[in-house]
């Protein structure tokens, strides 16, 4: 382990995330994330996470839908790639879920 970090989703921002975001699995739905880490801390938090963007919406520059912030609680100073298997590391391997737009069961 190399990094501990604590958030808080803000929970009137799950109910503004797009349907078309929402990814549709066998048995559960899923929203795709990104979180940041800077090396810089502002107000004690250092952590972002966010709405994961498509590489069009990153070109067309559009506005990132955050979802948390928070703050690294404990680090070795060494964060490490997370790697597929068959990559030269170990990890499982997961398949992706495929997309459906029709998600009316979620409680938000």
């Amino acid at each position: 382990m190399s990094s501990l970090i604590k958030a808080s989703i803000k929970t009137s921002e799950l109910k503004k995330i797009a349907k078309d975001k929402i990814i549709k699995g066998e048995k559960d739905s899923y929203i795709p994330i990104t979180i940041s880490v800077d090396d810089e801390s502002r107000y004690g938090q250092n952590v972002s996470i966010y709405i994961e963007q498509s590489k069009e919406e990153r070109e067309a520059k559009n506005p990132r839908h955050y979802i948390a912030n928070g703050s690294v609680i404990w680090t070795d100073g060494s964060i490490k790639k997370g790697q597929k298997e068959g990559e030269g590391g170990g990890g499982q391997q997961q398949s992706q879920p495929s997309f459906n737009d029709g998600i009316d069961d979620l409680p938000f």
